[in-house]
């Protein structure tokens, strides 16, 4: 299902597909700048729970010897509370999975690719997976907010696709908005690794 880690997958079955063979599906994972989702987060948090909300992503906290401590995040993923050592930790954890441990076939997709190269990002895909795709002049973009659900925030702040070129397409605030604080921890504490194969 939707969010459920990769070694899940043989625990937690979404609701309809409980006669799909998994061992018969690729899995297909979006990934976003860790930046950009930790402010999403920040703005609709879903499932996780930290303190945020004098300041966010809030990473770390200073102690009163002056170190920084990672500020922990609790989620609930298929059904199950698990912990991480900050929303840093939860998106490396998340697709450190996949790339670290999953010993199946998957693919890692870019949001960014997914918002402003929707046609070839999907056509390419398919193709992975063996499909065969419609010419472009007959696909079909989805123009309003594909997010449905009381889960996703209020219907008039989602965003679709023309908000998303307007919104992604923007140049970056330096530090993308953090404070220092916590652009320093989110650079000491992203994976370099799977930052470095995106």
């Amino acid at each position: 299902g939707k969010h459920t880690p990769a070694n899940f997958k043989n625990n937690h079955t979404a609701p309809k597909n409980e006669e799909i063979i998994k061992d018969h599906c690729l899995p297909i994972v979006t990934v976003r700048n860790p930046f950009d989702w930790m402010v999403s987060m920040c703005n609709i948090p879903y499932t996780a729970r930290w303190p945020h909300h004098r300041i966010c992503p809030h990473l770390v906290e200073i102690s009163s010897n002056g170190n920084k401590v990672p500020v922990g995040v609790k989620v609930k993923l298929a059904e199950q509370w698990l912990n991480f050592d900050s929303l840093a930790d939860l998106w490396n954890e998340f697709y450190a999975q996949y790339y670290r441990d999953f010993e199946y076939p998957y693919l890692i997709v870019r949001f960014e690719d997914l918002t402003f190269r929707q046609y070839e990002t999907t056509k390419t895909i398919c193709e992975c997976a063996g499909g065969v795709v419609k010419p472009q002049n007959m696909f079909k973009y989805i123009i309003k907010s594909a997010k449905q659900g009381p889960g996703h925030g209020k219907v008039s702040e989602r965003t679709g696709m023309v908000e998303a070129w307007i919104k992604y397409g923007q140049p970056k605030q330096v530090k993308g908005g953090f404070s220092d604080e916590d652009y320093d921890a989110a650079i000491e504490l992203l994976s370099h690794e799977f930052m470095e194969s995106m």
